[in-house]
């Protein structure tokens, strides 16, 4: 008897701790929105033994506050491990909504995706599927995850689910063509990136009429200057420009709808053009992937991976003074950007403008790397060139020394 009162106030106890530690949760979750305090809480509860789904599923929506997903992915399956329709209902009528757990599943699975654990990704889905059965992110991820796995024909079945949802929508297009691009699958990506432009340049095509309808054309210096401004938040200028330029007389006031929109599509269409170029640049069309990296610049001028893809294509095709166009721009946009002052080096290497290439080496790139080999070889050439054996040499020993 007294065994059996003792076993009766040792789970007495244990009870009276994990309400304690629920309740707790509750308190920082539901009233307070204190994520660390409601985490603390369900961990202290989880370790004294209790097994209840609320204290996983609180502690999953606390990860998905804190931006931790897989541990907040891991909490919900252990929720929906103990029991699934409680959790589901939990979710529905407490938790926040559906859209907020499915979070938790959907960028553990972009995590999981990025670190290569394909089906701890694909089994992240499915919850992310229970709970926003219409989202095409799930399916444009799990596409791209059959792809890695070598299942083409899943993967194209998985993409035909998004068109089949909307198929003249260019995000659509787009996401697809992203997620074939990031898994090498350039070829492939080309056909949904075109897509993506063809519907985005309406959009595009839309606005700009609305932007530019006092005007003759769409004056390109004008866009450009218009996404410059709404880019840098230089909202003071951006109403002149608005009230003198386009000759609206209401400004941004009356027209920062038009201009949200406007941004939104120039960088949409801009975007698909740059994917589209490096497609064509993995794939050594160079050509074409010039073609489409200088468009994203009419958009966008100061696209930093854009000028220095452009610049570099230019080099090689020995096209050296319109390459140092765009390094320069690449220099003046990012200052400590090596490759692009590497690539100016380069430039002028070739075109025998020694002193400026020597300038370039010593005083940008050896400052921002001091111990770049490729710099000091090519320091050593120019010296060698210009007669300066002792400086030539004096770089050779470096370089041997580092090698």
């Amino acid at each position: 008897m007294r065994k059996l009162f003792l076993l009766i106030l040792i789970i007495l106890c244990q009870l009276s701790y994990a309400s304690v530690f629920l309740n707790t949760a509750r308190i920082a979750y539901y009233n307070e929105r204190d994520f660390e305090r409601a985490k603390k809480s369900c961990l202290e509860g989880i370790e004294k033994g209790e097994v209840n789904f609320e204290l996983h599923a609180i502690l999953g929506g606390c990860e998905i506050g804190l931006g931790n997903w897989q541990k907040a992915s891991n909490a919900l399956i252990k929720a929906f491990t103990i029991d699934s329709l409680k959790t589901m209902n939990w979710i529905s009528e407490k938790g926040g909504g559906e859209q907020y757990y499915y979070q938790g599943f959907y960028f553990a699975a972009r995590e999981l995706f990025d670190e290569e654990k394909y089906d701890e990704a694909l089994n992240n889905l499915e919850y992310a599927k229970i709970l926003n059965p219409g989202d095409i992110n799930i399916y444009i991820l799990r596409g791209a995850i059959l792809y890695k796995l070598g299942n083409i024909e899943q993967a194209n079945r998985e993409y035909k689910k998004v068109l089949n949802i909307d198929s003249e929508n260019p995000d659509v297009y787009f996401l697809i063509g992203k997620s074939l691009f990031e898994t090498q699958e350039f070829d492939s990506s080309l056909t949904f990136f075109n897509n993506a432009i063809k519907y985005y340049k309406l959009k595009y095509s839309r606005i700009s009429r609305v932007i530019f309808h006092n005007l003759l054309k769409i004056e390109k210096s004008l866009a450009q200057k218009i996404i410059k401004l709404w880019v840098e938040q230089n909202f003071d200028e951006l109403d002149q420009l608005i009230k003198i330029e386009l000759e609206f007389d209401g400004g941004l006031d009356a027209q920062q709808k038009n201009i949200e929109q406007f941004f939104r599509a120039t960088n949409d269409l801009a975007r698909s053009y740059y994917f589209t170029g490096m497609a064509y640049y993995n794939l050594k069309k160079d050509s074409l992937a010039l073609n489409y990296l200088l468009k994203n610049l009419e958009l966008k001028p100061d696209e930093l991976d854009a000028l220095y893809f452009t610049g570099e294509i230019y080099i090689k095709s020995k096209k050296y003074p319109d390459a140092i166009r765009y390094f320069e721009k690449a220099t003046l946009l990012k200052e400590d950007d090596i490759n692009a002052w590497f690539y100016l080096g380069v430039c002028y290497t070739q075109l025998k403008e020694y002193k400026k290439a020597i300038d370039i080496y010593e005083n940008k790139v050896l400052q921002f790397s001091p111990e770049n080999i490729d710099a000091m070889t090519n320091l050593a050439f120019i010296y060698s060139e210009t007669g300066n054996s002792e400086k030539a040499l004096e770089y050779l020993k470096k370089v041997e020394q580092l090698q």
